[in-house]
């Protein structure tokens, strides 16, 4: 058994040296140097309790604890290359209808796989050709009041769009942006089958001071939301995208790693996330506004690419106004993956 046990450490500890000189040779120092007081700490302790009974040899504790340690910091990286890959995100496409107009719903992620994006590109061209009518999601400018509230509220005080690609950029993934513009030339010719459906930045800057001004439960979250409950101003996304911008090749690696493994986590499981204040406003307001525009629209045929977390929100809109509106099938796409990286062999050349 114990040789067993031992085959195991040992083959986990080897796993898991390459990620600490991967992550920095101070990472692995700080490792050794720990694992060395803790067998300074283990032998001292035993010889106090037993006296020379129990006199075990300092260089194989501190072996033990060298592995242990080693273990314990590349576990978690492990875990996430392993949630990824058997446990992604899966990002609905649903048909909705209620009998008279049908509603194609594609849930989306800001930044994703490629494979995926081009699928969706893929059927959105073949939506086209089917007669449907493209519905973006996508806040749209209000230059003024309206940008600055979005910019503070949900942008961090910079670029949404930019923020999304630099984060694509350390997941090595891509921003669900650069594949849309593969649409470009068909909605230069026929505009009337693209709407960006969204509604402005003042739009939801006018809900949220309505909602402040008229739900003192919304109110009451914000400010706890606004209020610093600590001085650690900290930002771990953005200590990551700070290392991955000095980072070296196989340092970016483990960051994708870690940023997949995030979002994988972050986006596993809907229903499971408490809600946040601001919910009302970036997903209530918009959804009952995309609803009304789906009722108001005289196509028959809609094909919608939305962040998946609104196609409860708006389905419940419809049926609000009409109950007979329902979902009749729902596909499964997977929207994060570890990118694939193929090398082969070319024939010899003349």
């Amino acid at each position: 058994m114990s040789a067993i046990i031992c085959f195991v450490v040992g083959g986990a500890f080897l796993l898991g040296l390459p990620v600490l000189f991967s992550i920095s040779l101070w990472v692995l120092l700080a490792v050794a140097a720990l694992a060395l007081l803790l067998g300074l700490l283990l032998n001292g302790t035993l010889r106090l309790l037993f006296g020379k009974k129990k006199n075990r040899s300092l260089l194989k504790s501190v072996g033990v604890f060298f592995c242990l340690l080693t273990i314990a910091t590349a576990l978690p990286i492990y875990y996430l290359a392993y949630k990824v890959q058997a446990d992604p995100p899966l990002l609905p496409q649903a048909t909705l209808t209620n009998g008279q107009k049908t509603v194609v719903f594609q849930g989306m992620i800001h930044v994703g796989m490629e494979s995926f994006y081009k699928s969706v590109v893929y059927d959105l061209e073949e939506a086209l050709s089917d007669g449907y009518r493209l519905y973006y999601e996508g806040v749209q400018p209000s230059p003024g009041e309206g940008d600055a509230w979005f910019a503070e509220q949900l942008a961090g005080g910079g670029d949404l769009a930019e923020n999304y690609k630099v984060l694509a950029d350390a997941c090595g993934v891509k921003f669900q942006i650069d594949y849309f513009g593969l649409m470009e030339r068909d909605a230069q010719q026929h505009p009337e089958r693209h709407v960006a459906a969204d509604v402005t930045s003042l739009e939801m800057k006018q809900e949220y001071d309505r909602l402040m001004a008229t739900d003192p439960a919304f109110a009451e979250q914000v400010r706890d939301r606004e209020a610093p409950v600590s001085t650690d101003t900290s930002d771990p996304v953005a200590a990551l995208l700070d290392w991955h911008a000095s980072a070296t090749d196989e340092q970016k690696k483990l960051i994708g790693i870690l940023c997949r493994g995030a979002f994988a986590i972050a986006l596993g499981d809907q229903s499971e996330h408490e809600p946040r204040p601001l919910d009302k406003v970036i997903l209530a307001f918009r959804n009952r506004k995309l609803a009304q525009r789906i009722i108001a629209d005289d196509s028959q045929r809609i094909y919608i690419t939305y962040g998946a977390a609104h196609l409860p929100g708006v389905l419940a809109a419809l049926q609000a106004a009409d109950p007979d509106w329902q979902i009749t099938t729902v596909k499964w796409m997977r929207g994060m993956a570890t990118p694939e990286h193929l090398e082969g062999a070319l024939p010899s050349m003349p």
